[in-house]
């Protein structure tokens, strides 16, 4: 049985390939996507989500969430690097699709799955704080969440030193979520970062002239953190990747808090390695992937999306 997903997000470049990833895998239901402010405003994040679910032709709710953290007005996008509209400029058609309010359906489809859900949170945990805070009961329904965020040791920042930008643009909301008690897996930069995806690596996406093939290699060719070598950084997709194969990552449940006070490691993920704090383990965090089969998949399922759209369109 395919597992019930709901995706919070940010599109965000990865953020759209990791909702084709969603879209094309059998292994999970995708029963709606909540947008959040975060890699660009909320105006084009939830403009782009909902024209991606025109695209991918996904009968499904979208949600408006958040338009800003918690309390924090020091925050900026990161427009630098997804473009202005943050799809690194990319116009897909404008869609005419209706946003309801996010956390109301957010927790009306947990309420109504008949299986547990995941919830994959792929932006800033503003929504999430917010389902904890406001629909408590209904938060510890799900079956986890699965967020990309943080990371370890020497990967633990792209925005500042210590901090990954989806923790540090809201590192009240996450300090909530990782203080919930609620299963949570975390992938961060120190396995995303490792997670370089170039054109080199999708041949079957290479030789399709479909709308999902065209939008993603303009994706990874505009994407400003891109490495020349080895292509970009998937980030987001890894997470969704990590839910319909759950063998791709390795994980350890370690304790991990979340600094949001400091003046220079606001947003950190404090990761007890050792277990010298004594305090309890509460979060599986993602350690490493298999980069070639986590290639592999991209590249299969995006190809068969690509060629399931075409044949709906014809």
């Amino acid at each position: 049985m395919a597992r019930p997903i709901i995706i919070d997000t940010d599109p965000g470049i990865d953020d759209a390939v990791a909702i084709f990833l969603a879209a094309a895998s059998p292994e999970v239901d995708l029963l709606g996507i909540i947008s959040v402010a975060g890699n660009v405003g909320l105006k084009h994040t939830s403009a782009n989500a909902a024209a991606l679910a025109d695209l991918l032709q996904l009968e499904i709710p979208l949600g408006r969430g958040a338009d800003g953290p918690l309390w924090r007005r020091d925050t900026k996008p990161a427009d630098h690097v997804h473009g202005a509209n943050g799809l690194g400029g990319y116009a897909l058609p404008q869609s005419d699709r209706v946003a309801e309010p996010g956390l109301e359906l957010m927790a009306r489809l947990i309420e109504e799955s008949e299986e547990p859900v995941t919830l994959i949170a792929i932006g800033p945990l503003t929504n999430v704080a917010g389902l904890i805070t406001f629909y408590p009961e209904t938060a510890r329904k799900l079956e986890r969440i699965v967020l990309m965020g943080g990371g370890t040791l020497e990967h633990m920042g792209n925005v500042t030193p210590a901090a990954e930008f989806n923790i540090y643009y809201d590192p009240d909301a996450a300090a909530r979520v990782f203080d919930s008690g609620l299963p949570i897996t975390m992938v961060g930069l120190n396995v995303t970062n490792t997670a370089l995806v170039g054109p080199s690596h999708l041949p079957g996406l290479a030789g399709s002239d479909g709308k999902v093939a065209d939008i993603t290699r303009h994706l990874l060719s505009s994407y400003r953190s891109k490495v020349e070598d080895n292509g970009t950084a998937q980030h987001d997709s890894v997470a969704v990747a990590s839910v319909i194969d759950p063998s791709l990552i390795e994980t350890k449940l370690l304790h991990v808090d979340i600094d949001n006070t400091g003046r220079l490691t606001a947003g950190q993920t404090v990761v007890d390695h050792e277990g010298g704090s004594g305090m309890t383990p509460n979060i599986d965090v993602a350690l490493s992937i298999d980069l070639e089969r986590f290639r592999s998949l991209l590249d299969t399922r995006l190809t068969a999306l690509d060629t399931r759209l075409r044949g709906a369109a014809s």
